[in-house]
């Protein structure tokens, strides 16, 4: 990234940092010389991947700490703010997809689960932290990883699809409560990206083929691919933006 979009000695939290693509967008906070913290459900996966991120990217300020963002958010999360600085950006990228089936085959068990992730764990977050900020008039940045399920159908993602969509409303909802309060909140849309929520459509040579073939630029994504959009947001250069959803998909929405 170009000294433009610099986040160098930013404070930034990374919700669910620990795999996939927020594990790639720690990284390279990291080494934009943000100082970072992820969190994870597992605390010692948090602490290992916070220690692999100071040995790779040379930067000693990468912290972890524990949340599951299902389970008692607010009071978990409200802890850790009024206990650390608090961060001048927040990006929410937990999200679960535990079901890939036929709407009717949906239990209310996987709905409620996706649901609890992926859209009430990132109002609640969202919430907390914009608190904080309020309570202390400060400006601040909130980022939701998202997905291309959040702006058009995706077929056997019924549940995720509607959470997504949901988050969405989401982002401009909130844009709109707290632009006043200098607070800005976007979010970023992958389309189909290598990571372990595609693992098993990557281990089907058909089914991956068909992946590749619907997307414009013909090939999946790797997680950097996202990673450089949202530190993009982080910094400075997005000043001026909020309310959108941003569609980092090869031109997958483009039809």
């Amino acid at each position: 990234m170009s000294e433009y979009a610099s986040v160098a000695g930013q404070r930034v939290l990374v919700v669910g940092g620990a795999r996939g693509i927020g594990k790639a967008i720690v990284k390279r906070l990291a080494q934009q010389k943000a100082i970072v913290t992820l969190t994870a459900r597992d605390l010692a996966r948090a602490q290992q991947v916070a220690a692999e991120m100071v040995a790779s990217a040379g930067n000693s300020e990468v912290h972890s700490f524990q949340l599951d963002v299902t389970d008692n958010t607010d009071s978990d999360l409200n802890q850790w703010l009024v206990n650390n600085d608090l961060p001048d950006t927040m990006i929410f990228n937990a999200g679960v997809s535990p079901s890939y089936s036929r709407p009717e085959k949906v239990t209310d068990q996987e709905w409620d689960l996706i649901f609890n992730t992926n859209l009430r764990g990132a109002f609640i977050a969202a919430r907390c932290y914009a608190r904080q900020l309020l309570k202390q008039s400060r400006p601040g940045s909130i980022i939701f990883i998202n997905s291309i399920a959040g702006l058009v159908g995706a077929k056997r993602l019924s549940a995720y699809a509607a959470s997504k969509h949901g988050l969405t409303g989401l982002v401009k909802n909130l844009a709109m409560e707290w632009a006043e309060n200098k607070i800005r909140v976007n979010g970023v849309a992958p389309g189909w990206v290598r990571t372990d929520l595609t693992a098993g459509l990557q281990q089907n040579p058909i089914l991956e083929q068909q992946l590749i073939d619907s997307v414009p630029m013909a090939y999946l994504a790797e997680p950097e691919d996202i990673a450089d959009i949202a530190v993009f947001l982080s910094s400075h250069s997005a000043r001026y933006v909020t309310g959108a959803t941003w569609s980092v998909d090869g031109g997958l929405t483009c039809g």
